[in-house]
């Protein structure tokens, strides 16, 4: 009788790995990230191990797929308005001015160099015939923008007694016309800045608080300083 045939292996296989393809696609696209490239990689693995077409498109997917995600990080470190602060410039690429939200500080901490919005009045006024006005707080603000007033000078009262309103009010004036004014008469608008002040109330200088604040504003009423004092 005759034998019947041996089994064995097929002949190998021709076809082309849908893995590989689906890398290549994947690939082309590059809206899969990384996708395209682990497809790729497995293909080759099958390819190596069962054999079939299909090796050159799933090499093609992994670089493609690379080109993409390095593509995507060029992108968002280097192109302006791609990053985590799409606000930071404006159409034409120049840096947009940072919106600083106010900062409430109590009015006896104010310090050189803060400019402010007073709510309920810019400062203490200068001229003693006019009744002071007690302020707890302020609005710390940026100089570059409108603001009542910036600090230029802080200074202590000595007396052991707190005077009363119309002498405290001319302690502190003489005060800062002696330490402000000769800055402010440097400044390119000179003749439209005027100074105030504040100073301890009797709450705070029970409290011990014993300064007084001098401050540039502008001297027309109602009107704001819109940059830092350049005396």
């Amino acid at each position: 009788m005759p034998s019947e045939p041996a089994y064995g292996s097929g002949p190998p296989q021709d076809k082309t790995n849908g893995l590989a393809i689906a890398a290549f696609v994947t690939g082309l696209l590059g809206c899969c990230g990384i996708v395209g490239a682990v497809l790729g990689a497995i293909s080759l693995r099958q390819i190596g191990e069962r054999g079939g077409k299909g090796r050159g498109l799933a090499i093609a997917g992994i670089v493609l797929s690379a080109l993409w995600v390095v593509g995507g990080v060029i992108g968002y470190l280097v192109i302006p308005g791609s990053g985590s602060s799409p606000s930071a410039t404006g159409p034409d690429g120049t840096p947009k001015p940072k919106t600083t939200r106010p900062e409430k500080i109590d009015a006896y901490t104010m310090k050189v160099g803060d400019c402010i919005n007073d709510p309920v009045s810019s400062g203490a006024p200068s001229g003693e015939s006019a009744p002071p006005i007690e302020v707890e707080s302020v609005k710390k603000v940026p100089c570059t923008g409108p603001h009542d007033g910036e600090v230029l000078a802080v200074f202590k009262l000595t007396q052991a007694v707190m005077p009363g309103d119309q002498q405290m009010s001319r302690l502190a004036s003489t005060g800062c016309k002696l330490r402000i004014q000769r800055r402010l008469d440097r400044d390119p608008a000179a003749a439209h800045l005027g100074r105030s002040f504040y100073y301890p109330t009797v709450d705070s200088w029970r409290d011990g608080d014993r300064t007084v604040t001098c401050l540039a504003v502008n001297a027309a009423e109602g009107k704001k300083l819109s940059r830092p004092i350049r005396g």
